[in-house]
């Protein structure tokens, strides 16, 4: 079978790291059951000074850069151009050059990567659009680069419907545009890791029912809007408890939250086989961003059996389905942000109340969680779907 050359590039950075690298992990280990690819992953733009290293694990081989890709200044696009000619340079050695080529960006300032791979071997680009361009700084990346990124790839992958829909509103051709939902591999849930050890582990009492929040402390996901609605909670139930497991800046959320203070427990960032065991542990799950994707919390959730409240809105609308695996709230309109909406708190808290309390409806919603999680949002099927896009090449 003919040997393929598979490029994944992978940036780091904070969030980068939560979202995209997971989304990166997964994608790898759905790519690794399929003998024909060569697997090589490219990660830029990390902070640290080291000199570019290489290494090989499972398979696949890693080429790491230490200095900053993407500082953005006058001279961005001239520099992010020469660097991605001296890039390739470095990598030419250890990437054959007789083969099919597929290079997958995840972000648009390494579309100068992809067009040196286009240009030298001749690649397919894929471009997935993991997040809308309203999210990181304009100003720094522009909308000319968007576009240049867009007229580069040979396929662009939106992460949902709703991500297309945006794309196709900047004015790019919906055509070159498909949808794919990421995915996660289901043997991580498989394992009896739900024990009693990290209740113990974490301060949580075994003997109380919780409602769990994991993921960055951003403006962005809608921490103040959760902080009221646990406010209703709490009048309501109030030996209730808010665990918020994430690492970022907390403040937003303990000034909204300082009457109600001591029913929360913020655990910070926790390595990931812990948070699945609370997911087992946790009576529901809530997101209350003010915009997501395929939110990787909420496939860990959906996977975990975990019954959930979430805005509605963005991606979130097509992972659950409301009143079959989760209670979606409604968005209402706030000039406080950025989007101009959020969830609705009274509604929001009401919901959390309703799912908190009722055994039967979060039994309901585990069983068609777990189900729906296998039928839609698995690492194999994400990854087949884009070495479909490839078959024609």
């Amino acid at each position: 079978m003919e040997k393929v050359n598979w490029i994944i590039v992978k940036s780091k950075g904070r969030g980068i790291d939560y979202g995209v690298g997971t989304f990166v992990n997964n994608m790898l280990q759905g790519l690794s059951s399929f003998p024909n690819l060569d697997i090589f992953v490219i990660e830029i733009g990390g902070n640290t000074q080291e000199d570019f290293y290489i290494d090989k694990k499972d398979g696949i081989t890693y080429f790491h850069f230490g200095k900053a890709w993407h500082l953005a200044g006058e001279d961005t696009v001239s520099n992010l151009s020469k660097h991605a000619r001296n890039t390739l340079r470095i990598l030419q050695p250890f990437i054959p050059n007789n083969r099919r080529t597929v290079v997958h960006l995840n972000f648009i300032y390494q579309h100068f990567l992809g067009k040196e791979f286009k240009k030298v071997y001749n690649a397919f680009v894929i471009s997935t659009q993991h997040v809308f361009t309203e999210e990181f700084n304009e100003k720094l990346y522009s909308f000319d680069l968007e576009k240049q990124n867009f007229q580069l790839a040979d396929q662009v992958v939106a992460v949902t419907k709703h991500g297309k829909e945006y794309l196709i509103g900047r004015g790019n051709a919906g055509e070159k545009i498909t949808p794919i939902y990421n995915g996660i591999n289901p043997m991580l849930f498989k394992d009896n890791v739900g024990s009693e050890d990290i209740l113990k582990k974490y301060g949580i009492s075994s003997s109380e029912k919780f409602i769990l929040y994991s993921g960055r402390l951003d403006p962005i996901k809608g921490l103040k809007y959760l902080a009221e609605a646990f406010k209703i909670t709490v009048k309501e139930i109030p030996n209730c408890r808010l665990v918020v497991a994430g690492d970022g800046d907390s403040s937003e959320l303990i000034n909204a939250c300082q009457e109600v203070s001591s029913n929360i427990h913020c655990i910070g960032f926790i390595p990931f086989q812990d948070l699945i065991a609370l997911y087992k542990h946790a009576t529901i799950g809530v997101i209350p961003s003010l915009e997501e994707h395929c939110s990787y919390v909420a496939l860990e959730m959906l996977h975990s059996g975990l019954p959930v409240v979430a805005s509605k809105l963005g991606g979130l609308k097509e992972i659950f389905v409301h009143d079959e695996n989760a209670l979606l709230v409604d968005t209402v309109p706030d000039s406080t942000n950025v989007f101009g909406i959020a969830p609705d708190v009274k509604q929001m808290g009401e919901s959390i109340i309703t799912l908190f309390n009722d055994d039967a409806l979060r039994n309901r919603f585990s069983i068609n969680g777990k189900r729906r999680a296998i039928n839609e949002f698995t690492s194999s099927q994400m990854a087949q779907k884009y070495i479909d896009l490839t078959l024609n090449i």
